[in-house]
């Protein structure tokens, strides 16, 4: 079984480990990584032309307005 618990602080993994050996547990595996997650960016495919999308609401056009009252009503 393995069972992942999340702390705030070093302090607080500190008081758990000390509750853990309290406990005689047989196998206890500590995986710290207090690093930051960093989000994974991929640069854009550049061979693709953007072109097609031009005029896309040519035959609807919309206002500010309007696109902001529909995306106001999302449930």
């Amino acid at each position: 079984m393995k069972v992942t618990i999340e702390v705030a602080s070093y302090t607080e993994l500190e008081k758990l480990l000390l509750f853990f050996k309290s406990l005689d547990l047989k196998s206890v595996n500590v995986v710290t990584s207090f690093d930051k997650p960093t989000p994974t960016i991929t640069k854009g495919d550049k061979s693709i032309d953007p072109t097609g999308l031009f005029g896309i609401w040519k035959d609807a056009p919309r206002t500010l307005e309007q696109i902001r009252e529909t995306a106001w009503k999302r449930d």
